[in-house]
């Protein structure tokens, strides 16, 4: 293995979690309930192949149209709140550290935009990390396509059959797989009942697993 690939939501950072909850809150402030099987399906995927858009499904609940101003504003302000109380998820600094230490390249690969995923990671004290930073604005189709993860490869000089892909949900699996990285899934209470089957390697979280267990 010649470089290492981190996904960012839900695998560094859980921001999949306190975000359907925000969701949930605004349904429920509706007299409504979001369906979670809906939000699902979603995570991991680039906007242009997003099925699910929770705006216009409480419009198609309430039978009537909502001010998305407004509602986006208040369910920022309940995510926000949720989300500055969310840590480094356990092992993703160990593993970085190692990683540096074998001087194995470090890639990340998101279907989020790179505005949000590199101010987060700024914020978090993580950039120095990365070495490669490829997201949604980078490719024509982000993820379940291959093409985030064919990129971050190709910028290190090496096949994604030689990079170690980290990911936590069913379509970032899909996408890592589909280049042919060896993948290794660790699911957050928001995907824990997602189907993570295709990947070669599943932990509860990368704290299970050290980067050196796995090379040797």
């Amino acid at each position: 293995m010649r470089a290492l690939i981190f996904d960012f939501d839900g695998t560094i950072l859980d921001t999949e979690t306190p975000e359907c909850l925000s969701w949930e809150k605004i349904y429920h402030q509706h007299d409504q309930i979001l369906p979670r099987n809906l939000w699902l399906s979603a995570i991991g995927v680039g906007p242009q192949d997003a099925k699910f858009n929770p705006y216009t499904h409480l419009e198609e609940l309430l039978g009537t149209s909502l001010d998305h101003e407004k509602l986006r504003a208040q369910r920022r302000k309940i995510f926000y709140r949720a989300l500055d109380n969310e840590p480094i998820r356990p092992g993703v600094t160990d593993w970085l550290e190692q990683a540096r230490a074998r001087e194995l390249p470090i890639g990340l690969a998101s279907s989020s935009p790179y505005d949000w995923v590199h101010g987060h990671l700024e914020r978090l004290g993580l950039r120095s990390h990365f070495s490669a930073v490829y997201t949604s604005d980078h490719v024509e189709r982000a993820k379940p396509h291959p093409e985030l993860y064919e990129k971050t490869a190709a910028h290190f000089g090496v096949k994604p059959q030689e990079c170690i892909a980290i990911e936590d949900s069913y379509n970032g699996v899909t996408a890592a797989k589909a280049a042919g990285c060896y993948c290794i899934a660790t699911p957050n209470p928001m995907t824990v009942t997602m189907d993570l089957a295709a990947a070669d390697r599943i932990v509860g979280s990368l704290a299970e697993l050290s980067l050196e267990q796995l090379l040797s």
